[in-house]
């Protein structure tokens, strides 16, 4: 093979929150990155950053697009919230087709991105099962080299308007408070390049990417530091609402992560020290927030001397007050 040959990457769900900054990390690392995308305004997104999109859907064509790729290393995400209408039989079903799309493909190095301790979570997280399971189709299959990446929770989080939360200035919001372990999508990303440009020394094991351990407070502290302005921390979500307004899975993610849950031990084992002896300037909360350098207004993070509006944080205060009543609503119903 070519060495531009071996440096192909196919990356499949490339636009979404985890997968394009991956695509963008293989890039910087010096990879020939192939993104999968199913919408022309995919394509246009994938270009931007320099991927070259590959059209089609890969929980079904996934051998078609390692084709027309010319890909011989495979980055592989498994979608239990979208792709398989959170589904886990499904998204089990979705990862063993990739899994023997590569291998019928002959692809030299596959690389999925699972979830660090993915077989200590509680039972009610409902989008956990599946990957323990592709993991261990994984390890029987006939693939010459595979390796797992395992993420911690997503700083991403942090800005993610689809899901109510997005990143105001001066004020900063999550569905816990208590310490966690934390990762950015581009250090996945990173990651991936190690156990690609290692695969001797990464066949069949695993790593667990985690940039940073701290409370909703730290990371708070972090985006002050970045941004120059002081910043209101607090729940997006009232904590008696929680699991009514996200269900039992997210819920129960976050008492997992809390190391609440008897049963499972203290939350992600991992630790950033270990991570940073693979990817040694990993992202801690304040080296995300200047990677990321946006609010979701487009204004930049750092280097920007606007003060924040004296109203920063009442929109998502309008979402739990909404939520409230919506509960209350469903409740009166009863």
């Amino acid at each position: 093979m070519s060495d531009e040959g071996s440096k192909k990457v196919l990356v499949t769900a490339s636009t979404g929150k985890a997968g394009y900054k991956i695509c963008r990390a293989l890039i910087d690392e010096g990879f020939k990155v192939y993104g999968t995308t199913r919408s022309e305004r995919g394509v246009e997104k994938l270009k931007s950053i320099g991927v070259i999109p590959v059209v089609g859907d890969y929980t079904t064509e996934l051998s078609d697009l390692l084709v027309k790729s010319g890909a011989k290393k495979l980055f592989f995400i498994t979608d239990f919230w979208t792709a398989a209408k959170r589904n886990g039989d499904v998204e089990y079903e979705q990862g063993k087709q990739m899994v023997d799309a590569a291998v019928t493909n002959d692809v030299d190095h596959a690389v999925y991105m699972s979830i660090a301790d993915a077989e200590r979570w509680p039972k009610e997280c409902d989008h956990i099962p599946a990957k323990v399971k592709v993991e261990s189709y994984l390890k029987e299959s006939s693939l010459k080299c595979w390796s797992v990446v395992r993420p911690v929770a997503f700083f991403e989080n942090f800005d993610d308007a689809a899901n109510y939360n997005p990143l105001i200035k001066g004020s900063l919001k999550f569905i816990m408070l208590e310490s966690l372990k934390w990762c950015s999508t581009y250090d996945i990303g990173r990651a991936a390049a190690v156990q690609f440009k290692n695969p001797q020394k990464w066949n069949g094991k695993r790593m667990d990417v985690i940039g940073y351990e701290g409370t909703l407070d730290d990371c708070a502290d972090a985006l002050e530091k970045a941004g120059g302005f002081p910043v209101k921390r607090g729940l997006a979500v009232p904590m008696f609402l929680r699991k009514l307004a996200l269900g039992k899975d997210l819920h129960y993610m976050c008492e997992f992560y809390a190391g609440r849950i008897q049963a499972c031990g203290p939350g992600a084992l991992g630790t950033p020290e270990e991570f940073q002896k693979h990817v040694p300037d990993a992202h801690d909360a304040e080296a995300w927030f200047r990677h990321h350098n946006k609010y979701a207004n487009g204004e930049t993070i750092v280097g920007n001397n606007v003060p924040p509006s004296s109203s920063s944080g009442l929109p998502l205060a309008a979402v739990a007050v909404a939520a409230a009543v919506a509960v209350a609503i469903v409740l009166a119903r009863k």
